[in-house]
């Protein structure tokens, strides 16, 4: 188990705006557009989903734990870094501060075994060229996300997709955006703007939702507009 200690981030910590092209712009300006928690027409099976992750219940190894207070959440890798495995944590931080640099998103690209175990994500997945890191969250009751942003500077590696899957009801589960509640549906494929700042919390156990980093490129900006729940 790694303890990062405070000032270990793993995200870029500066704007960098030599690095800023007009393709960057373009896809920022496009994902702005269309919101900031917004739905896409892809659902999950979610059944079928926490069926085929039975076989790793109590295996989950334990994300971003704190030595100062309890934090009751684990994780659980479908794409990691070479070398890992679904038991190594889904924490950049704590990839960055084992490696001693900052970790990129995308070096997240190895299937595991979970990746291959969750068939009903496939479609999912299929809809976009490459894939960064994804992982599961799995919370239990008090677990929680202090209020935080993601990837705030640009050009950013990747943008994010969320699906929430299992207790993730109103009165089960809280997710945040500058004091807003999101109403959540399970199963629903959301694109959600993380540069906002934003916090969640359990009030259940085996509150569960996945993350799924996408790498910034202008075609899978483009799958996303294309899979829009509300368009003509």
């Amino acid at each position: 188990m790694t303890t990062v200690p405070p000032g270990i981030s793993g995200r870029p910590a500066e704007y960098r705006p030599n690095d800023v092209d007009l393709e960057t712009i373009k896809n920022e300006l496009s994902l702005s557009l269309i919101g900031d928690f917004v739905p896409l027409n892809v659902k999950i099976n979610c059944n079928q989903l926490m069926e085929e992750l039975r076989p790793y219940e109590g295996q989950w190894p334990l994300y971003l734990p704190r030595s100062d207070r309890l934090n009751n959440r684990t994780g659980l890798t479908l794409t990691t870094l070479p070398g890992k495995t679904w038991k190594d944590s889904p924490s950049l931080a704590e990839a960055s501060y084992e490696n001693k640099r900052k970790v990129s998103e995308c070096e997240f690209n190895s299937p595991t075994e979970v990746f291959h175990s969750c068939k009903s994500l496939q479609p999912l997945f299929a809809k976009f060229t490459d894939l960064g890191r994804c992982f599961f969250v799995n919370c239990g009751i008090g677990g929680y996300f202090v209020p935080h942003r993601d990837h705030p500077a640009m050009p950013r590696d990747v943008f994010r997709l969320a699906v929430f899957v299992n207790n993730c009801d109103p009165y089960q589960y809280d997710w945040l955006m500058d004091h807003e509640k999101l109403i959540i549906e399970t199963g629903r494929v959301y694109y959600i703007n993380t540069r906002r700042t934003h916090r969640t919390i359990s009030w259940t156990p085996d509150s569960i939702h996945l993350i799924c980093n996408i790498p910034m490129t202008t075609e899978n900006v483009q799958r996303v507009l294309s899979n829009l729940q509300h368009s003509h």
